[in-house]
């Protein structure tokens, strides 16, 4: 256990040996995302869907006497202050569980944290970390090989590719799983990967690589990267060359307003893997929309969308874990929570072995600067 660790968990022994919240009617519920730093784009709208979730938890009466206090945080898109602040929750907060933080590299040093501390935690990232780091901690998001196959028959069946480059945040476990997972699904399709590079979320200066990929013989280029960054790239390749018909194609990060906002319109034509769809009719995904855009005053994103599947399977747990919830009780209701009715995917959300999400997804395009389904 390294030293930050250790004194992390001082004098948490104490806490360890009854975990039970107070039987108080008001429990409180740790929430953090990255509302500063490089994945802000998304934690801001994830954090803001949270907050509406739990705060229509609140005032439905859902829950019976049990209220939701919300305790909020800025994970500032950093590890060590995911740390510190899984901590702060579980320790001198008291938290019943703990939802966020909003990426695989910050929930990696987190989840270790919750777990030695016995409190459920339930985050966005994609990244098998979390679940590897206990049984206390459980995530939403489904992982690269079982979300991305979607993404890899539209590349080879509608698209026809045949030859893509490939470029990833090599820094991050979560854009690495996706990219391992669409390049293996390519190459048993038999398609060719002309080549693969790494990038740093910290970068800013892609004219070399977007001159290689301009001059590169291929169909379509994959980035996994944070929104702003693979946007910055995407613009970048578009301004030493690359043509538009060689069609972006990316994973869920980029199904935001962010990637527009970025790239403008060498976004064009981009084929976007994503959890959910604004458009998506029924009563439950239209009454999100309404009350997300009459709070925020912005339509809600992927990244919103899945903010509040997150909050709402945590209201369901907690629903499950009776009228006087310990940490425990709700640990255990995930668990075996089953299918929870949800805006995302195909709007069930259920977990298969090994506490692996499953809910299916939606394949975007940027048509006239918007997202659309695509064809």
């Amino acid at each position: 256990m390294n030293i930050l660790r250790r004194t992390l968990l001082a004098g948490a022994a104490a806490l360890l040996a009854s975990t039970a919240i107070a039987s108080a009617e008001t429990y409180k519920i740790g929430v953090f995302n990255a509302l500063t730093g490089p994945y802000a784009f998304g934690g801001v709208p994830i954090q803001d869907a949270m907050r509406q979730a739990l705060e229509e938890a609140n005032a439905s009466g859902e829950l019976g006497d049990v209220k939701l206090e919300i305790v909020e945080a800025d994970s500032a898109s950093d590890k060590g202050q995911t740390i510190t602040l899984v901590s702060k929750f579980a320790q001198a907060d008291n938290v019943l569980m703990i939802l966020g933080p909003t990426t695989s590299l910050e929930a990696s040093g987190g989840a270790p944290v919750a777990n030695e501390l016995k409190v459920p935690m339930l985050v966005i990232g994609s990244s098998t970390a979390t679940l590897d780091a206990g049984p206390w901690s459980f995530k939403v998001q489904s992982v690269g090989g079982d979300i991305m196959g979607s993404l890899v028959d539209y590349t080879v069946e509608k698209l026809g590719a045949k030859k893509i480059a490939i470029v990833f945040d090599r820094a991050n476990d979560g854009f690495v799983g996706q990219k391992d997972a669409f390049k293996k699904g390519l190459e048993a399709a038999g398609v060719e990967i002309v080549s693969e590079d790494g990038i740093l979320s910290s970068d800013t200066d892609f004219l070399a690589l977007g001159t290689k990929l301009a001059s590169s013989d291929i169909d379509a280029f994959f980035v996994a990267a944070p929104t702003e960054v693979g946007g910055n790239f995407v613009l970048q390749a578009r301004q030493a060359g690359l043509p538009m018909d060689v069609t972006f194609v990316g994973p869920s990060t980029f199904a935001t307003q962010s990637l527009i906002d970025t790239a403008g319109g060498a976004a064009e034509g981009a084929i976007i893997l994503s959890d959910y769809f604004v458009g998506t009719p029924g009563e439950r995904n239209e009454n999100f929309v309404k009350n997300y855009e009459a709070r925020y005053e912005r339509a809600p994103d992927n990244w919103a969308a899945m903010g509040y599947a997150l909050a709402q399977i945590a209201v369901e747990a907690i629903k499950k874990a009776g009228p006087e919830p310990t940490r425990e009780k709700v640990r255990d209701a995930l668990e075996n929570i089953g299918e929870v009715p949800t805006i995302i995917g195909n709007g069930t959300w259920s977990m298969k072995e090994g506490r692996h999400p499953i809910y299916g997804a939606a394949i975007l395009t940027v048509k006239d600067g918007a997202f659309t389904l695509a064809p």
